[in-house]
């Protein structure tokens, strides 16, 4: 039996899917960066520097000395969906089911890097999912620095001192003020003012409404002030994380700096998400199976405040 029209086939479902990938994850592309890796695991580093010069004198070189911060290992796993398309289906519509099958592949690989993404934020006030510092994402004693490493594990300097990235703030401009006050008071592993903008609010769905009022075009006074003061966050973008039961709940809510995010929290991919057609000694049948293999990490948590108010 001729099988041409399963070549056919996949100019359809593949274009369909490269596109809808594309746009779905676009969202969350703002915040995290991506990284590619041909290991089993990749290791994804935060700060660390060799600390502000020291003054050359009497012809004496100064030798510094690195200091780190910490590494998380982050470890991809494969994950796929497999679609038969029949050859009734295919001449009865053939490019309209088509497209289908690429589009619901492609939004099943999207929203399964989306999900482990946004699940990080609804994750970050949990004990169970700690970073390369042994702590939560969100946590009030972040170590600075570490002190030696054991295996590829960073062992904390106790003397190096800790931050917070933690508020209990219901969403506000002065709540906002405080956390990027907070932030340009933190220092790097290497004692460095840790340069940043918390340019970037990120919000549950039920704080959309409020990060409008804070962010939008109109809010260039401070909707909390009564004499009609200018808002000092007024320009700041907003991203809403949450969907479904994952994700930010209710009153949770974060700045950061979106260039950073961008550099330290990250999808590690060994193989992107991709459609493959797969040979079939059924001729009727035309099969796809749409395939990732991704982890989802972060190395820092300076770029970031949360908060996580009662």
């Amino acid at each position: 039996m001729n099988t041409a029209w399963k070549t056919d086939n996949y100019k359809f479902v593949g274009k369909a899917f490269d596109f809808h990938y594309a746009n779905r994850m676009n969202k969350l592309s703002v915040i995290m960066g991506t990284r590619t890796s041909n290991s089993i695991d990749y290791e994804l580093t935060g700060s660390g520097g060799y600390g502000e010069m020291q003054l050359y004198e009497n012809d004496t070189l100064n030798k510094g000395t690195m200091k780190r911060g910490f590494k998380t290992i982050i470890t991809p796993q494969e994950y796929s969906n497999t679609i038969d398309i029949g050859l009734k289906q295919a001449k009865v519509d053939k490019s309209g089911e088509c497209r289908k099958v690429g589009t619901r592949l492609a939004e099943s690989a999207a929203m399964t890097v989306y999900m482990h993404g946004i699940r990080c934020f609804g994750n970050a006030f949990d004990d169970e999912y700690l970073g390369g510092d042994e702590k939560a994402w969100a946590a009030a004693d972040h170590p600075i620095a570490s002190i030696r490493s054991e295996g590829r594990k960073f062992i904390a300097d106790p003397d190096a001192g800790t931050y917070s990235n933690l508020i209990t703030d219901s969403l506000s401009v002065s709540a906002i003020t405080k956390a990027q006050t907070m932030a340009n008071r933190f220092v790097t592993p290497d004692g460095m003012p840790f340069l940043c903008d918390m340019d970037t609010l990120l919000v549950s769905p039920e704080l959309e409404a409020m990060a409008k009022k804070i962010c939008g075009d109109d809010a260039r006074l401070d909707p909390e002030s009564s004499n009609h003061s200018a808002n000092p966050v007024y320009g700041m973008k907003y991203i809403v994380l949450g969907g479904g039961n994952d994700g930010f709940s209710a009153k949770q809510w974060a700045v950061c700096d979106r260039r950073l995010m961008k550099e330290l929290f990250n999808i590690v991919y060994i193989t992107k998400p991709t459609v493959y057609q797969t040979e079939l000694d059924n001729p009727l049948l035309d099969r796809y199976t749409g395939y990732a293999d991704f982890g989802v990490g972060w190395g820092d948590a300076r770029q970031i405040i949360f908060s996580n108010p009662a």
